[in-house]
């Protein structure tokens, strides 16, 4: 009687604690998909000595040294004044993501002169090559991001492909940067002013005998 009456009470203990570690999961899972819709684009709000993107150009800072804005109830970070004015004349423009499967690739594009403003305005004109941006229309800056925020894609690469309403199609492989973590690159864009924008990804290849 005492051992069917132990065995009662250990089957009700170990029920209530898997109950409880199932609402703790469930918590967590949920703090995290919501940090998570709230990361791109540096739209959470940012901890201690946490670096947040730029909506403009993806760059990658601390949030005290840069512009916040307040976008329907979401905090927003820039590079600079320049940058900021830009995002709220337009924020949908700044804001663009493409999903493939769990992946999505947060867009950013601002025209070439604008990014040679931008880089001279933070006293990083030097560091622009001539020979990238001769002929270049537009700045496309990608990060691709998962469920629980940023990953790294490795000898994966990136090119952006650009199509106008016409037809015309423009593509330009995409740099891997280490200080701003992006794929950037420089493109001449097709005319017109409606484009379809499309990121192409090659991974690396594997050799076979046939």
């Amino acid at each position: 009687m005492k051992m069917k009456m132990t065995r009662r009470i250990v089957a009700s203990f170990l029920a209530i604690l898997a109950v409880l570690l199932f609402s703790i999961f469930s918590l967590n899972a949920e703090e995290a998909h919501k940090a998570h819709k709230a990361h791109n684009h540096g739209e959470h709000a940012a901890a201690d000595g946490e670096k947040v993107r730029c909506a403009v150009d993806g760059m990658m800072m601390k949030p005290s040294a840069m512009i916040k804005v307040e976008q329907d109830g979401k905090a927003y970070y820039f590079c600079n004044d320049m940058q900021a004015e830009m995002f709220k004349a337009n924020p949908d423009k700044y804001l663009q993501t493409i999903s493939v499967g769990n992946l999505t690739f947060d867009l950013n594009v601002i025209t070439t002169e604008a990014y040679k403003m931008m880089m001279s305005h933070m006293g990083m004109g030097g560091m622009i090559k001539a020979d990238e941006i001769k002929g270049k229309t537009h700045y496309f800056s990608i990060y691709p991001t998962q469920e629980h925020g940023e990953i790294a894609l490795g000898d994966v690469k990136l090119a952006i492909q650009v199509t106008n309403t016409e037809g015309e199609t423009k593509m330009a492989l995409l740099k891997y940067s280490k200080m701003t973590r992006t794929y950037q690159g420089f493109i001449t864009m097709p005319t017109g002013t409606e484009h379809e924008v499309r990121v192409r990804v090659t991974s690396p290849a594997v050799k076979i005998s046939l």
